[in-house]
């Protein structure tokens, strides 16, 4: 997934720019977030994510690689028993950010 941020454009790789990332990311956290939400089905196949990610910290790794760490939570609802079970997924992703403002997230997906 890439999505292009352009207030994050010519900032040179460090960890002084992460608190500014996390700012602009957590801005576009509404066209992220379900692709950052993982296959749940580790959980339950009825696992569902019902909104409320929140973005944790973004953490310079080296070069351009950075990684973003966040939580969303989770319910199943089983309707037919009236019982409903919650929970809450720490996660984190890579993501490399180019001189142009490009955010390249490396989602790892499940086949």
């Amino acid at each position: 997934m890439k999505i292009i941020i352009t207030e994050l454009a010519g900032l040179t790789p460090g960890e002084e720019h992460n608190e500014t990332i996390l700012a602009r990311l957590s801005e576009r956290l509404p066209e992220l977030e379900h692709d950052l939400v993982q296959d749940l089905s580790h959980i339950s196949h009825f696992a569902n994510y019902m909104g409320g990610m929140a973005l944790d910290a973004v953490i310079y790794q080296k070069d351009n690689l950075y990684r973003l760490d966040y939580h969303y939570p989770w319910e199943i609802n089983w309707s037919c028993a009236d019982q409903m079970e919650q929970g809450v997924m720490n996660d984190k992703v890579r993501f490399t950010l180019a001189e142009d403002g490009e955010v390249h997230f490396k989602l790892l997906k499940l086949d």
